[in-house]
């Protein structure tokens, strides 16, 4: 295939085609579209929404948001090898990663600036039928690319899709230099919030059970970590909770001070226990969801060149595509001080099982 010519024919994919089952499948490689790039996938990143969605306990599948057989892949990196009508010819060869939100871009949301609340949204490899990037190609629209800067690595690039969220995060509680932060959980979301409360100086404490990903907090600059029960009462203006675990909701509202703000990263798989509705009122507390973010992706690509978020601080181990059901079992250990595990994609092919 030349520079810039659109492939044709079939292309490998990796797929979740029932609960637990992860196949190699071939499927038609997407078709030229306006307004459109394809990108050639180098990486893929599996996070705790990946491990939910092929057991099937993802809030998006108990919901029926998306369902099987689903191609996931939500956090990549790659290299754009041909481009749709109305593209510049010259993002051809250029290395991007992507925003996961396709939205309509009529609705009010849209209109108002929340185009990854689109309540028509896809996003990518998550929610709806629009596959994700778990495959030797990804069409996806030219507006949602960015460029990797030339200091970053290609399989580090890909810890900007969720340092987005991280961002927002931040942004959504007004953070302030000085403000106490209280940060729960030490996966890939919590880590990365501690790095950019550091970046912001704001003292940084994590709250958390696994002791090689608070001693990994740590070294990243937490100011103090705390097992759940231990954890101050009413120490911190801003919470973030990155666990997801619907256990978690005595603990925020007892930590966060008068007029804290709690913005919530993870997805739980069920309703909350124990929130106290009451403390929102007599502390004055406000409750933020947060998903994705809003034009923050050059910015968490920044962030990254300039050293101020480490990716070899996240990144356990980058593993060949045919240990790809090892690294979904890997990431349900604990134990691991680093989360992230990345899957390399030059290898896919075949039809076998994974």
């Amino acid at each position: 295939m030349s520079a810039g010519q659109w492939p044709t024919g079939t292309m490998p994919a990796l797929v979740f085609t029932a609960p637990g089952v992860l196949a190699v499948e071939r499927v038609p490689v997407p078709s030229p579209a306006e307004g459109e790039v394809l990108v050639l996938v180098r990486y893929l990143g599996v996070c705790g929404t990946d491990v939910h969605l092929l057991d099937g306990s993802s809030a998006y599948v108990v919901g029926g948001l998306t369902h099987f057989p689903i191609r996931f892949g939500h956090e990549w990196a790659g290299e754009v090898v041909a481009v749709g009508p109305s593209v510049p010819a010259d993002l051809v060869g250029e290395r991007v990663v992507g925003e996961p939100f396709l939205s309509c871009g009529q609705c009010l949301t849209c209109r108002g600036g929340h185009y990854n609340l689109c309540p028509n949204r896809y996003e990518l490899g998550v929610r709806g039928s629009v596959p994700g990037a778990a495959a030797r190609y990804l069409r996806i629209p030219a507006s949602n690319v960015h460029v990797v800067p030339a200091t970053v690595e290609t399989a580090h690039a890909l810890l900007a899709e969720p340092l987005v969220t991280v961002l927002n995060a931040f942004e959504q509680a007004a953070a302030q230099p000085g403000e106490a932060v209280a940060v729960l959980g030490t996966g890939t979301l919590g880590l990365l919030a501690v790095q950019v409360g550091v970046a912001m100086h704001c003292p940084v404490d994590v709250v958390g059970i696994d002791p090689a990903g608070l001693a990994a907090a740590r070294e990243l600059g937490a100011r103090a970590v705390w097992t759940p029960d231990d954890a101050p009462e009413g120490a911190y203006q801003i919470v973030i909770e990155a666990t997801g675990s619907a256990a978690i909701g005595p603990v925020l509202t007892r930590i966060a001070g008068i007029a804290g703000r709690i913005l919530q990263v993870g997805i739980p798989g069920r309703p909350v226990d124990g929130v106290d509705l009451a403390a929102f009122v007599t502390k004055g507390l406000r409750l933020s969801g947060v998903l994705g973010g809003v034009d923050l992706m050059p910015r968490a690509l920044r962030l990254i060149a300039s050293g101020a978020v480490t990716p070899t601080a996240l990144i356990e181990q980058v593993l060949p595509v045919a240990d790809a059901r090892q690294a979904f079992e890997r990431m349900r250990e604990a134990g691991r001080a680093r989360p992230k595990l990345v899957i390399d994609l030059s290898d896919l092919q075949g039809e076998d099982s994974a």
